[in-house]
């Protein structure tokens, strides 16, 4: 939101100005310096309205990766109330293990947000300081960005609630990443430790998770294992498969895909063939177009769920 703020700032002040010279009983001037402040008020508007403005004003100047986490991880509710959702859930576990800068950035938020067992907090937030990656901030905006495609592109709630006290723990874990401590920045280096310092001690005082903390960033993996069984507890073993199936890199998806399309049509076909009650009938035929009509696409997400409608016609057909 830099532009945004320089831009408002802009025209405050000459606001002011103008204001200060209509008191004064210049009302040339002072419409001269109102009329320039309004250009700067529309060309902040302008800048929240734009894309890139509504995504800084949601995830902050570097597209935080704290903010855009939990912003996922509070669509989970409504997501596993649906296969589809299961797989977008699964999907964005993928990017993010496949993407190295969003891997390590999900270990040091992590860490950071969940370290309880911590006997001396102050000597752990500066160990634990030194050990995390630095990278440049476009770097960051840029992989971040990805992730917040995804999240737009499966049109999750992104307007969800974080405290104030969360943010201030994502802006400080966020500095530790952008900025490697030096003289020039150790005062606001040691801010964002504090900060971060004051939400471990937190945890430890009130013991919000049971389970204690291991190695420092080794946790990923397990996190990932967590949340894949919670969805697999809800799936049957032939849409496991079918799920296994698309995430492997050596199976050809289309064919995949068409290989269930085929299956669908045929049964669907079928059960046009055996149907006596005109109405019944007309609903097969529906139902025949409506799975001739899908095409393997781009978008994996899309394609695991089409193809796990067509499996669940299947296994209705069959029963």
């Amino acid at each position: 939101m830099a532009e945004f703020n320089d831009y408002s700032q802009k025209g405050s002040v000459l606001m002011q100005q103008a204001l200060k010279k209509y008191a004064e009983g210049d009302f040339e001037g002072g419409d001269k310096d109102r009329a320039e402040a309004n250009r700067w008020f529309d060309l902040a508007a302008r800048q929240l309205t734009s894309e890139a403005g509504k995504m800084a004003m949601l995830y902050g100047e570097s597209r935080n990766f704290g903010i855009i986490y939990n912003v996922f991880e509070q669509n989970f509710d409504k997501l596993l109330e649906t296969k589809q959702g299961k797989n977008i859930i699964k999907e964005g576990y993928n990017i993010i293990k496949k993407n190295k800068v969003l891997n390590e950035q999900f270990k040091i938020y992590d860490a950071f947000e969940k370290a309880n067992n911590v006997d001396n907090v102050k000597d752990f937030v500066n160990e634990a300081s030194m050990l995390v990656k630095n990278y440049d901030r476009q770097t960051i905006m840029e992989n971040n960005e990805k992730f917040i495609n995804f999240i737009k592109e499966h049109k999750l709630d992104e307007y969800v609630h974080i405290s104030e006290e969360t943010e201030n723990l994502y802006e400080a874990i966020e500095y530790i990443i952008l900025n490697k401590k030096s003289f020039d920045n150790i005062n606001n280096y040691i801010k964002a430790q504090k900060t971060i310092s004051e939400h471990i001690e937190k945890n430890v005082k009130n013991k919000i998770n049971e389970a204690t903390n291991k190695e420092i960033f080794n946790e990923f993996e397990e996190k990932i294992d967590e949340a894949e069984k919670k969805i697999e507890e809800n799936i049957s073993a032939e849409e496991k498969k079918l799920l296994e199936n698309f995430t492997n890199d050596r199976i050809d998806k289309k064919s995949l895909f068409n290989e269930y399309k085929e299956n669908t049509l045929k049964k669907v076909n079928e059960m046009i063939r055996l149907s006596e009650d005109e109405e019944d009938k007309a609903g097969w035929e529906e139902l025949y177009e409506d799975v001739k009509s899908r095409t393997f696409s781009e978008d994996n997400a899309l394609n695991i769920s089409n193809c796990a409608e067509m499996l669940e016609i299947c296994d209705t057909i069959d029963e």
